[in-house]
């Protein structure tokens, strides 16, 4: 009995394991997998909203959202033999009516974005490096923001207090901010949710909210720069970490040849040999991240 109880363990410990890893977003090569052959062009098409992104950021960021990939693409041609073709969107929203047509072969993006598709348009992601910002912080969080002068002072305050949230396309807006109210068993008074981090903040100055949810790089690298400091608020509580930015593979559209290809390719040109208009050290292997949307209906009120 004993021994059958033990090997009944076994299996599910081995069940669990092989479902974590189905929902494991990093490409991870098998050992004995070889990248394909550089004698061949590999052409990727590849979608591109980049909070960094020159072409894809709000013109009022200009000095920080100044990433620019052409210098990239031009050295993954010449040394590589990889015809990187970007396609840019400055609106998330028409990004995604395109990834769910598959017009593309992957994106480069915040990762939730790509990856909230994945089970309902039944498409096969996954991340083949990590984009570090201009900071070269490979990282992620959502925040819980009050006004300096407010009297919250801990996320237990927030307990019957107005919350303003991101969308449910907004991992660290949403999912990970209210599974973490959860979790530690905070129920918020009125629950609202607004489109972007500016309207957020917004609500916050006007005092239409008591708490404000924003992802972290909003006082660098967003519209809200331009109407608040960072010395108008304070930041109560912060989320669980993800990645901020991937490039990211259809699996059914690149072999995982290719796939290995284009992530060994990016490393090589990173760290001390990255380009300048990348910002920062450029592309880092992708971090493991495995979803946990937050399913649970929200109080709105």
């Amino acid at each position: 009995m004993v021994k059958n109880s033990f090997y009944a363990i076994l299996i599910c410990l081995v069940l669990m394991a092989c479902s974590s890893n189905k929902n494991e977003t990093a490409f991870q090569p098998t050992s004995n997998l070889k990248a394909s052959s550089a004698d061949q062009t590999l052409t990727i098409n590849l979608a591109v909203n980049d909070t960094y992104c020159k072409q894809t950021a709000c013109a009022c960021i200009h000095d920080i959202a100044a990433r620019e990939y052409f210098d990239i693409q031009k050295r993954l041609k010449t040394d590589y033999n990889i015809d990187l073709k970007l396609s840019y969107f400055m609106e998330s929203y028409e990004m995604e009516d395109a990834m769910k047509a598959k017009k593309f072969d992957g994106v480069i993006c915040k990762p939730w974005t790509a990856f909230m598709l994945n089970e309902d348009y039944n498409i096969k992601y996954r991340r083949v490096a990590d984009v570090l910002d201009a900071f070269n912080n490979q990282w992620l969080t959502g925040v819980f923001l009050v006004r300096k002068d407010s009297d919250i002072h801990c996320l237990e305050d927030i307990k019957g207090q107005t919350l303003v949230a991101g969308q449910e396309d907004a991992y660290e807006k949403y999912h990970s901010p209210f599974r973490l109210l959860d979790e530690k068993g905070i129920q918020p008074g009125r629950v609202y949710q607004k489109a972007s981090c500016l309207e957020c903040i917004n609500e916050l100055m006007d005092k239409n909210t008591d708490v404000a949810l924003v992802s972290d790089y909003v006082m660098k690298a967003s519209c809200a720069v331009d109407v608040a400091s960072e010395d108008d608020f304070r930041i109560i509580g912060e989320t669980e970490k993800i990645p901020l930015c991937s490039v990211i593979m259809d699996m059914a559209k690149i072999s995982e040849a290719d796939a290995l290809r284009l992530q060994n390719a990016l490393l090589a040109v990173s760290g001390k040999k990255s380009e300048e208009s990348l910002l920062s050290d450029g592309f880092v292997k992708p971090a493991s991240w495995i979803p946990n949307p937050y399913l649970k209906p929200i109080a709105k009120n």
